[in-house]
């Protein structure tokens, strides 16, 4: 038996019998983190308003990364964070889910370039220790506000941010007018709500 011959085939049967059952799996996921952020933010009291993708009013919004998908979209009211998109992420290792909170800001005109910026959170040992502080590092202005944001860093220390695991990223956007903080997929609670609203609230200042 020639497998030069045979393989291709054998792969092509794979991949039409196991290519629906991914995407099955994927759109039962995505469902159900749907429903569930859905009925999070009702839960909460947060006003928002579901947005369908084709919608003119996102289109400022950057196109995302190739193999990412917005699997739903919230448009929040009466809050800094502008919307918010649960995102998946497909891999080889399968399906990841994140959260990307968006806000309209403005830009100050300056020399040095705008960089990402991330939370780093300080422990008083190496293995399991407590959070003592947090720092922000990254862009220079946005870090130094989020720094002196001392009632912020309090809150941040005091609420068990290294069991919920929490990534915080701070993208700007520059060119579309808008800054991304991306976070994994951890459901939103009043308490991070309300970091990422105060976070969200320097932003909406210009940095």
């Amino acid at each position: 038996m020639e497998w030069s011959k045979v393989l291709p085939a054998v792969v092509a049967v794979l991949a039409a019998f196991l290519l629906p059952l991914v995407f099955s799996k994927r759109s039962k996921e995505s469902g159900k983190k749907i429903s569930s952020h859905s009925q999070n933010l009702h839960r909460l009291g947060i006003e928002f308003e579901k947005i369908e993708k084709g919608d003119g009013s996102i289109e400022f919004i950057k196109k995302l990364s190739w193999g990412q998908k917005a699997e739903d979209i919230f448009k929040i009211k009466n809050k800094n964070i502008d919307f918010i998109f649960l995102i998946s992420e497909t891999s080889q290792y399968g399906v990841n889910y994140s959260l990307d909170y968006i806000i309209r800001n403005t830009f100050n005109v300056r020399d040095e370039p705008i960089r990402n910026t991330r939370m780093k959170l300080i422990k008083d040992s190496l293995i399991g220790g407590k959070t003592v502080d947090v720092l922000w590092k990254g862009d220079a202005y946005l870090s130094q506000k989020l720094n002196m944001d001392y009632a912020l860093k309090d809150k941040l220390k005091n609420t068990g941010l290294r069991e919920l695991k929490l990534s915080l990223k701070i993208i700007p956007e520059k060119k579309h007018g808008y800054t991304r903080i991306k976070t994994n997929f951890v459901s939103p609670s009043q308490d991070l709500l309300f970091f990422i609203d105060s976070i969200a609230g320097h932003i909406k200042t210009g940095f």
